[in-house]
């Protein structure tokens, strides 16, 4: 899906909130760093990013930072979500 129709995923948490906006989130993919944040303002914005996806009937993974997925995944900003629909616009957002 990604090589064919590459505006539908997107990484990093300025696109990733952007796309949750529009409800064309999935799958949202985040690492277990970011959902169990320390920091509550952080942790909260999370958590409720999380139950967004879900209430719009999309799927959420938290990946541990401990396995090699999650490493992989914090390595792209820690947060991605494969998208119902593309949205070429988010290219044009700074991260």
């Amino acid at each position: 899906m990604l090589s064919n129709e590459p505006d539908r995923a997107c990484y990093g948490p300025k696109h990733v909130e952007v796309a949750n906006e529009r409800m064309a989130i999935q799958t949202l993919l985040i690492t277990d760093e970011l959902f169990r944040n320390s920091d509550v303002k952080t942790r909260k914005k999370y958590v409720n990013l999380v139950e967004s996806v879900k209430d719009s009937g999309g799927d959420a993974f938290i990946f541990s930072a401990m396995h090699v997925s999650g490493e992989q995944l914090a390595q792209l900003t820690g947060i991605a979500a494969l998208l119902r629909f593309p949205l070429p616009e988010l290219e044009d957002i700074e991260m």
